[in-house]
């Protein structure tokens, strides 16, 4: 655990990030009008970011072979999150961040748990138990309790 807990750390760090997006985005989406120009103004934004941060660690490029060669399943990943960047903002406004995030959290925790067991994706499987079924439970009652009024 404790040589972990680094990571421990910069995982509950970009949690912390993920409420503080989607209310940027929301607010940015109020300003301008359209919560798909605003995904698509994050994208550059991210795309620049990227762009410098490959530049300053002096990344090496993979080969064509390497990106053809990739699962199909792997390039998911940027229509997964174009998905999240729009709904968020779009969902903000309307159910709020707790809600909205707590329902994004049950949702990643349900299928994580999911793609554990089965192995999807090329994961080590890892069977749902009695305690992962209770933390999963705990969750969406935490969620529950978090959306309750």
């Amino acid at each position: 655990m404790k040589s972990n807990l680094i990571y421990l750390i910069m995982a509950l760090i970009t949690g912390a990030l993920i409420p503080i997006q989607a209310s940027t985005n929301a607010a940015f989406s109020k300003s301008i009008g359209n919560p798909y120009i605003t995904g698509l103004m994050v994208f550059i934004v991210g795309l620049v970011g990227m762009i410098i941060f490959a530049l300053v660690s002096r990344v090496s490029m993979p080969t064509t072979q390497q990106l053809v060669s990739a699962p199909l399943y792997g390039y998911l990943g940027g229509l997964i999150v174009a998905t999240y960047v729009v709904m968020i903002t779009i969902l903000v406004p309307r159910i709020g961040v707790g809600t909205a995030i707590g329902f994004i959290v049950t949702g990643q925790v349900l299928f994580a748990v999911i793609i554990d067991h089965f192995g999807l994706f090329n994961v080590a499987a890892r069977a749902i138990d009695a305690t992962r079924f209770v933390g999963v439970l705990l969750i969406v009652g935490g969620v529950y309790l978090v959306m309750k009024k």
